[in-house]
């Protein structure tokens, strides 16, 4: 079941400025590191070669501040590509509370890249870099279904079909008649976990949400109670997503 909330717990939960689990999530690795250091490096040098070729006026101040920013380049990335991510769901103007079920649970692989190369004895080698996802999908009572795919974590093997499971959806329609394909975070409240590649959500935030609503006496119904509903309930699952 999904439960709208206001904007102002929407913007709670997204929040504009982003999270310090979102900016270390675009942190990267040290190459990436290294590589917003060298693209800061040239950022500075460019703008203060053209500021120190500008006459003391406007432009020249936009060079002096360009140069600065652009210094700082290695450290304001990832708030720029977390805002970036979040101004996606922010940009819709409806946010839900869902309450599901564990329908599914199975791992795929994926292959990253692909390198050929000869052995000694001049006979073409492929090699495959691959990365286990573990995939979960959940749905309520009403037939509506999600699937999240993220990279495979140990402590996922916790995850039990029938389990609870709690979300946002987003949309653009007040009642939710469509919405979108973009999910936040898994919330597992009776094992206490987590299921998400990027942090959207503020977890504090959340976690406190989902103890008033799952305290409100509105229990999620086994999904088996699906086959019970009337015809005019089920609605094609491609009408109900919007990209």
């Amino acid at each position: 079941m999904i439960t709208p909330l206001k904007r102002k717990k929407f913007d709670e939960l997204i929040p504009a400025v982003p999270t310090s689990d979102q900016y270390q999530y675009f942190w990267g690795s040290s190459q990436d590191v290294f590589r917003r250091i060298l693209i800061s490096v040239a950022l500075l040098v460019t703008f203060s070669l053209l500021y120190n070729r500008t006459p003391d006026n406007f432009f020249g101040l936009l060079m002096f501040i360009c140069a600065g920013l652009g210094g700082l380049y290695w450290m304001l990335g990832p708030v720029i590509s977390a805002i970036r991510k979040n101004t996606k769901l922010r940009s819709l103007s409806q946010c839900g509370f869902w309450q599901a079920q564990v329908l599914d649970i199975y791992l795929s692989e994926e292959v990253l890249s692909r390198q050929e190369d000869f052995d000694q004895r001049g006979r073409l080698a492929v090699n495959y870099d691959t990365q286990s996802f573990f995939n979960l999908e959940i749905g309520d009572r009403t037939g509506y279904t999600t699937t999240l795919r993220v990279p495979m974590r140990r402590e996922y093997k916790r995850i039990k079909l029938k389990q609870s499971v709690c979300m946002l959806l987003f949309s653009n329609d007040p009642k939710f008649r469509r919405v979108s394909k973009i999910t936040t975070d898994a919330y597992l409240p009776q094992i206490n976990l987590w299921v998400s590649d990027y942090p959207y959500l503020r977890r504090d935030v959340f976690s406190d949400l989902t103890r008033y609503m799952l305290s409100r006496g509105q229990p999620i119904v086994d999904i088996e109670d699906v086959e019970d509903q009337d015809d005019d309930q089920a609605e094609n699952q491609d009408d109900y997503y919007e990209e």
